[in-house]
């Protein structure tokens, strides 16, 4: 492990999908246990702990059938952490836990906005992804960056945090990756969504990659953007039925509702802050359209119209009590680089990671 100045984890490690895990839990051990306790505490105060075991031990087989790797790094971590396997795992399905056990959560426990630009929208021609990750109380945040070069699969780096398999990144041959969440009415018993981020990253073409996120039997949806070295993007929004490809030219975003018509007939919440922040990212996007760099894209992700609940969200004990963002990626496709802000965008520093 190394860090930076601001001690953001960044952990190099090659071998086997247990292999990473273990150095995931090694590295964060302290960290992912107290995020563990606080998680088994949340839970069993909203929940109950025994109902929500059952329900993530109903969607560990459709796991374990469809992405056996990606349980095999959930594993690895929680071996090494020293923590229930069962906890790291009910934390990975949280959204599908609440929503299949019928009590919902806040209303804003699950938000971000993803984006993408690439080709004449760029100031030198490069495919670049941006995205903040916004979180909800339960999910204390602590943030690392994996950089691994897994037996047998496309090496890469990506952004994680609180244990989460949330690995917004790039690989080897060129495949990026971001998303956000969704809410639809069609959860049911399958893979749990953030199992789907993680998979991506072992794709091998972008096709490949669109059709990890679409995999059978998925429990819940939500909304990858994945892009490729050159310069296409595609937004694919994703319930546990359907799904629908929306391909971008050379710019593209999405926050939390729904673009395609046929999806809206799943979707449902209350979804104007997310449509308040699409159209101001659109709008900054636009104004920038032909000058995008990396700098340009943490401003954009940085920005504070409608504060606090704006694209770049704080905490307010009366506005905004329940989530806040919690971290900043810019990926650079063409340099083969993310860009990581852990914390607030607007004043966080920038840790740089390489694939190579």
């Amino acid at each position: 492990m190394s860090t930076d100045a601001a001690t953001l984890p960044i952990i190099d490690v090659a071998g086997s999908h247990r292999d990473i895990g273990r150095a995931i839990g090694e590295t964060l051990r302290d960290g992912l246990r107290a995020v563990a306790e606080r998680h088994r505490i949340e839970v069993g105060n909203t929940l109950g702990w025994d109902r929500a075991m059952d329900v993530a031990a109903n969607l560990l087989p459709f796991a374990e059938r469809e992405v056996p790797h990606c349980v095999e790094e959930l594993r690895g971590t929680a071996e090494a952490a020293d923590i229930p396997f069962e906890t790291l795992f009910s934390m990975n399905a949280l959204q599908e836990t609440r929503f299949l056990a019928a009590r919902g959560g806040d209303e804003d426990d699950e938000g971000c906005t993803s984006l993408a630009v690439s080709g004449p929208a760029t100031a030198d021609g490069s495919t670049l992804l941006a995205h903040n990750e916004d979180a909800g109380t339960i999910r204390q945040a602590l943030p690392y960056v994996v950089r691994a070069r897994p037996s047998g699969r496309p090496a890469f780096v990506g952004f994680a945090y609180s244990g989460l398999l949330l690995y917004q990144g790039l690989n080897d041959r060129g495949i990026g990756s971001v998303g956000n969440a969704l809410t639809f009415n069609d959860v049911r018993n399958g893979t749990p969504k953030l199992l789907a981020y993680r998979d991506v990253m072992d794709a091998t073409y972008l096709e490949d990659a669109i059709r990890r996120t679409q995999r059978a039997d998925r429990a819940n949806g939500n909304n990858h953007i994945v892009a490729n070295i050159d310069g296409d993007i595609y937004d694919n929004e994703v319930s546990a039925a359907r799904s629908a490809l929306i391909p971008g030219r050379d710019m593209i975003a999405h926050t939390n509702h729904v673009l395609d018509p046929a999806m809206r007939e799943v979707e449902w919440g209350d979804n104007l802050n997310s449509r308040m922040r699409l159209h101001r990212v659109e709008t900054l996007l636009e104004c920038g359209r032909g000058r995008h760099t990396v700098e340009s894209l943490f401003d954009v992700l940085s920005d504070h119209s409608n504060y606090p609940r704006s694209v770049c969200k704080h905490a307010d004990p009366d506005i905004n009590p329940n989530v806040q963002t919690v971290a900043s990626v810019v990926i650079d496709l063409s340099a083969g680089l993310i860009h990581v802000r852990a914390g607030h965008p607007c004043t966080a520093n920038t840790t740089t990671v390489s694939l190579v």
